[in-house]
């Protein structure tokens, strides 16, 4: 296999696994500093990964005022193989709210209704509710052993592989 097939492969494994996954695990940081583990339904338009998210959550109100965040997508333990190399990808940025009276909170809301159903129509009229896309800044993805990629380039589009001398 040349370099290309193979980051070909990858991206494929990437968006297979991305695409798999209807909820993300999120890490946001409270007013104390303290970091606060959590999760939420998610959808992804192109590379731009979109969370609705309700002001009840401790994770919105952690948003709201500080927008850093980590998200965790992982393979599920029945997918694995290993389970001490499951595949994931991590990825690290900021939050910034979409306003409701924009063309595209209207464009990813249907989305949401179009992955998870007519109960869409149920929260998206709550004004608790803020509509969220995360800016990546950094990320990785973990293949398996050995196997770990950081993503790198515009829109964090490419793979780079992680030995030890690149470490």
């Amino acid at each position: 296999m040349n370099q290309d097939s193979d980051h070909e492969k990858i991206r494929q494994e990437f968006q297979a696994l991305r695409d798999s996954l209807k909820t993300v695990q999120l890490a946001t940081i409270d007013s104390d500093g303290n970091p606060q583990a959590s999760y939420a339904p998610c959808v992804w338009i192109e590379n731009d990964c979109y969370l609705y998210l309700s002001e009840l959550a401790r994770h919105t109100q952690n948003l709201i005022a500080n927008p850093a965040i980590s998200l965790l997508l992982i393979e599920s333990e029945e997918k694995s193989k290993n389970l001490f190399s499951r595949r994931r990808i991590m990825l690290q940025g900021e939050v910034s709210t979409i306003g409701r009276d924009s063309n595209q909170f209207a464009i990813i809301m249907a989305e949401f209704k179009s992955r998870f159903g007519d109960f869409i129509d149920v929260i998206e009229p709550l004004q608790d509710f803020h509509l969220f896309q995360i800016n990546p800044q950094s990320g990785r993805f973990i293949r398996g052993f050995a196997q770990a990629y950081d993503l790198v380039g515009p829109g964090l589009r490419e793979f780079k592989h992680i030995d030890m001398q690149s470490r």
